[in-house]
């Protein structure tokens, strides 16, 4: 996977932005006023089937005749220069899209080729891409007979092929296995720690997105009932952190005291675990000298966070209840 280069982004657009966004199909109203903003790192689009996540993708790449709205895709409209655009973006749609007869390698270079790439490059940069997913020899076979995740490893590999500043992907570990699912998840924080792409994850597994995305947006009947920073979403609004350690729990919260520190146990079954007040952040590094002195071992030192399912449904209940 190549480095983007200094000067790839010289717009000071963001990836994406959707302003009032209405598709109907016949009297169904599939999104209804939908806007959002994107930035650089990963989002996940969440919600529950039917909400308008798939179609919300294809009004991305301008190919759903809007109602009403408009998109910009660094500042540019698909609708009108879907070309520029799509050499920007690199889609995974959740339906299998690829090309019987062909190998992985192949059906790689192909994608490459239709995005402007000369023969020997397009095939230079399949081979690069493919090495990049782990795909080995099996890139040889016929796309057809691969494994789910062999496959899904060839069309994540013709996405980002032409190095798009966008990567959209619609259930990117349906099917896959633990393994397999933990490599996918971090090819897309590398595109994004390290080369500075713009992700959109599409799905329904919600360890997913807490495990690896920044922002949130959560659609429900063509609306979007929430969207922000997960880490924000998430607070609980107290400035507490969750202590779990080895030892004597009593001597802990003593020794905590004498340093400066509230703490109290949590309503947890096992009773080890210690919520610390942080009204005062400076006094958290005194956590391990009062963990010495009573000779306990931290496990876990992080803030509290509420649950994102917890955060996902309260929102979903909202947006029921305040439908017509």
């Amino acid at each position: 996977m190549s480095v983007p280069r200094a000067g790839d982004n010289p717009t000071p657009f963001p990836p994406l932005v959707v302003d009032g966004l209405v598709k109907r199909y016949g009297s169904r109203t599939v999104l209804d006023s939908v806007s959002l903003e994107v930035r650089q790192g990963i989002t996940g689009l969440v919600g529950p089937n039917g909400a308008g996540k798939s179609t919300l993708v294809r009004a991305i790449l301008g190919l759903v005749r809007l109602e009403a709205g408009r998109v910009r895709v660094f500042g540019r409209d698909p609708y009108r220069e879907p070309h520029t655009v799509r050499q920007r973006l690199g889609v995974v749609p959740e339906d299998e899209c690829s090309i019987p007869g062909l190998s992985g390698v192949e059906m790689v270079c192909y994608a490459a080729r239709l995005s402007g790439l000369p023969g020997t490059e397009a095939l230079r940069r399949a081979h690069e891409v493919l090495d990049w997913c782990d795909a080995g020899q099996e890139r040889y076979r016929p796309v057809e007979t691969l494994s789910v995740g062999m496959k899904q490893k060839v069309s994540f590999a013709a996405a980002i092929v032409h190095d798009p500043d966008l990567v959209i992907l619609d259930e990117p570990t349906n099917g896959l296995d633990p393994i397999e699912r933990r490599a996918m998840l971090g090819r897309l924080v590398t595109l994004t720690r390290r080369h500075g792409k713009t992700v959109i994850v599409s799905t329904h597994v919600l360890p997913d997105v807490e495990s690896i995305c920044d922002d949130i947006v959560v659609l429900s009947q063509g609306r979007v009932c929430l969207t922000g920073a997960i880490a924000d979403l998430t607070g609980t609004g107290r400035p507490e952190y969750r202590l779990v350690a080895d030892g004597d729990q009593e001597a802990l919260v003593a020794s905590l005291a004498r340093h400066g520190l509230v703490a109290r146990t949590a309503d947890e079954p096992t009773g080890l675990e210690l919520r610390v007040d942080a009204t005062r952040p400076e006094r958290l590094g005194a956590v391990w000298a009062a963990a010495r002195d009573a000779a306990t071992r931290v496990r876990q030192f992080e803030p509290v966070r509420r649950p994102l399912e917890e955060v996902f449904v309260a929102a979903l209940r909202e947006a029921d209840h305040a439908a017509p």
